[in-house]
């Protein structure tokens, strides 16, 4: 199972869309979440332009405006949807494996404002209650967990620390970055680098898909790196 987390600073462009559908088919994706969509709607084009015409499903949360929007895309020989979940910063989705293993995969986007943060956390936590115990999130959280996670370090923030709070009530792991230690760069002449960009994932569902390893792909379309989560990589 290879899954992919990608914040794409909007769908609009068209050869946007052949670069990430080019780098999909090379990737050999199984599940895609797409960040920062900016579409309110996302019909059988849109999703043909990123994944092609065969062997694909798709659900997604419309943008407020040209602001936010995810969307999520599988190979439907995988898996199968049997539900869908909405909220104001994530969506998720109850997958049914080829082996009858049931699962949620959340897929987030998290408020640059911070007064926004304590719904985020709210959602997140209430979601807990519905996913547990087989349950992967992965997207863009718009925070750092750890003072490492930023160049040069940071100090301990309240975000830092409801972060924290969040993978540890909820008893989530938070693999290792194998091959970076940073997701995102504002690439200026003063750069910024953080890590803002997690999958988080319980241990019943890491049970399931054993020797999961995390990396950051090839960074085309922003900002961000897009990340990789994949089990077996080795087979």
């Amino acid at each position: 199972m290879k899954i992919v987390s990608w914040y794409v600073r909007g769908l609009g462009s068209t050869r946007k869309c052949c670069l990430i559908k080019n780098f999909s088919a090379r990737e050999c994706l199984d599940i895609v979440i797409f960040q920062e969509t900016k579409m309110e709607d996302v019909d059988r084009k849109v999703v043909k332009s990123l994944w092609g015409a065969r062997f694909r499903g798709w659900t997604f949360l419309s943008s407020v405006g040209r602001l936010g929007g995810i969307l999520v895309m599988w190979d439907d020989r995988m898996v199968s949807c049997l539900e869908v979940v909405l909220g104001s910063f994530s969506m998720s989705v109850k997958f049914k494996g080829k082996d009858d293993f049931e699962w949620w995969l959340t897929g987030v986007y998290g408020p640059n404002d911070p007064h926004l943060r304590f719904e985020f956390w709210e959602e997140l936590f209430s979601l807990h209650g519905l996913c547990h115990p087989n349950w992967c999130l992965g997207g863009d959280f718009n925070v750092i967990r750890l003072a490492s996670e930023k160049l040069n370090g940071s100090r301990v923030t309240f975000s830092m620390r409801s972060f924290d709070d969040f993978i540890r009530q909820c008893n989530l792991r938070d693999p290792l970055l194998c091959n970076a230690s940073f997701t995102w760069s504002n690439m200026q002449e003063r750069l910024v680098y953080t890590r803002i960009d997690h999958f988080l994932f319980s241990f019943d569902w890491e049970d399931h898909f054993p020797q999961l390893r995390q990396e950051a792909l090839v960074r085309i379309v922003s900002d961000h790196y897009p990340l990789a989560l994949e089990s077996c990589p080795l087979k």
